[in-house]
């Protein structure tokens, strides 16, 4: 996909071409297709939007909440629900009731789950190394120093 084409999203005005939102969304795009496709040929089954709640999962020191991960991940907790049921069945998380709280379920990794982060970790860092070797180091830090702003302004 080459966005810099002239006739790539040519219908739509220059101020929304240059937005942040739609600068961002191609960016998001690209990356969960790359990472995905790399997933696949790892035959990992998992898909690029599932890794956030694996991976808060795996550096929890204890069971979470489906409304645990919801509110780390700042996602509404019927798609994570749906999320954590497929990783279950496909075998990489555990939910058990919550002995306190019979309304609630408590998510851990499976061995499986913990084996499929620690290769899922090793893929996330290469295809970062991969994009990041193209920038200088003080880019690299003033790069994720504007995401880092972005986020902060954008959440007030």
């Amino acid at each position: 996909m080459n966005t810099t084409h002239p006739k790539f999203f040519s219908n739509i005005k220059e101020e929304m071409k240059n937005s942040l939102q739609f600068k961002l969304g191609i960016v998001t795009k690209i990356v969960f297709k790359k990472m995905n496709a790399q997933l696949v040929q790892e035959g990992i089954p998992v898909l690029a939007e599932q890794l956030p709640i694996l991976m808060v999962v795996y550096f929890q020191e204890h069971a979470m909440t489906q409304q645990d991960i919801a509110n780390l991940l700042q996602k509404d907790k019927a798609g994570i629900q749906r999320s954590v049921q497929t990783l279950h069945k496909d075998g990489f998380l555990k939910i058990e009731s919550d002995i306190e709280d019979k309304r609630k379920n408590l998510v851990t990794l499976t061995a499986s789950g913990k084996f499929v982060c620690e290769r899922i970790q090793s893929l996330v860092i290469a295809f970062d190394n991969r994009v990041m070797e193209h920038f200088t180091e003080e880019e690299r830090k003033t790069f994720m120093g504007y995401l880092d702003r972005v986020a902060a302004v954008a959440e007030k």
